[in-house]
């Protein structure tokens, strides 16, 4: 670091330190490792001849300095962001692109058939899909809009849940024989133990023996494909089970399991007129479709539903 000059990389540490608060999040969220993370601050605070943080019961909490810091590096932040926004929506430029940061299944499940009419109705719009369970994402500028099945414990994200997506237990039509006990006799495709704090997970692991299941998969599309060609029964999604209709939903009417579905967008992009225009379209496909994103609905609403 030069004799009077910051740089903006420093700055950004001391944001995601004051923001994750530990070590461990920050250097998370700016996918460095924690000593890297470490130094750059004790090379700030050498280079400021000021203590930026306290450690309080293992947390890192920005000193009277230190929030100097915060507040400056984040109008640095929001003005670099501004000049961003001014240059990406130029329509000199073209088109402008919104970036989501979004699980796979929810684009390959529930979003995929809507993405058409969108782009008739805003064509100046380009949406880039970043399919991710990634934390920080926002906050590192990677994406403008995230959307998770975890409310996030923290960070600068305005969040609002925008439905509640279901999962039942689904199985193919000829995988199905007559007096057999589906959770005992047929096999079943379950889920790897990185995927081991998901409900999935833990439903199958109570309620089917260990040795039926054949094989297990981190979820995403492979999981959905392998349940789909009868390889096994298997927990999907009801917005993937019910759109195929050789798949028999083997739990009934009610989703088996629902979790949250939760949108999350920094202040600064929300007031993005390009930005706010696909949050509103996101929030208005949701709001129209959320029974069939629980999967309330039966196959036969489902299926004869036009996309609106």
């Amino acid at each position: 670091m030069r004799p009077g000059h910051l740089d903006w990389a420093d700055l950004r540490h001391v944001l995601a330190l004051a923001q994750y608060q530990t070590m461990a999040a920050a250097a998370d969220a700016l996918r460095v490792h924690q000593t890297t993370l470490s130094r750059r601050i004790v090379a700030l605070e050498a280079h400021l001849k000021a203590r930026l943080f306290d450690r309080v019961d293992g947390r890192f909490a920005p000193t009277t300095r230190g929030m100097m810091v915060v507040r400056r590096a984040q109008e640095m932040e929001s003005a670099s962001l501004a000049l961003q926004d001014d240059l990406t929506h130029d329509p000199a430029v073209g088109r402008a692109v919104v970036r989501i940061s979004v699980i796979q299944t929810f684009v390959t499940g529930f979003l995929a058939p809507y993405l058409p009419q969108f782009a008739l109705q805003h064509p100046n719009i380009q949406i880039e899909l970043i399919c991710e369970n990634r934390p920080g994402v926002l906050e590192q500028h990677e994406a403008d809009i995230a959307i998770r099945y975890v409310r996030p414990a923290q960070g600068q994200s305005r969040v609002r849940k925008i439905g509640e997506l279901g999962s039942a237990v689904y199985a193919h039509c000829d995988l199905l024989r007559c007096g057999a006990d589906w959770r005992r006799d047929l096999s079943w495709i379950g889920f790897a133990q990185v995927a081991d704090r998901w409900p999935e997970f833990r439903w199958i692991e109570a309620n089917v023996p260990a040795e039926r299941v054949i094989t297990t998969v981190n979820g995403g599309p492979a999981y959905t494909e392998l349940v789909a060609r009868g390889y096994g029964v298997g927990v999907l999604t009801c917005v993937e089970g019910d759109a195929r209709a050789q798949l028999i939903r083997l739990t009934g009417p009610d989703p088996l399991i629902v979790r949250e579905v939760w949108l999350m967008v920094l202040p600064e992009q929300r007031r993005n007129a390009t930005v706010r225009t696909v949050l509103d379209w996101i929030i208005a496909v949701t709001r129209k479709e959320a029974a069939t994103l629980r999967g309330s609905a039966s196959r036969s609403e489902l299926l004869g539903e036009e996309i609106g």
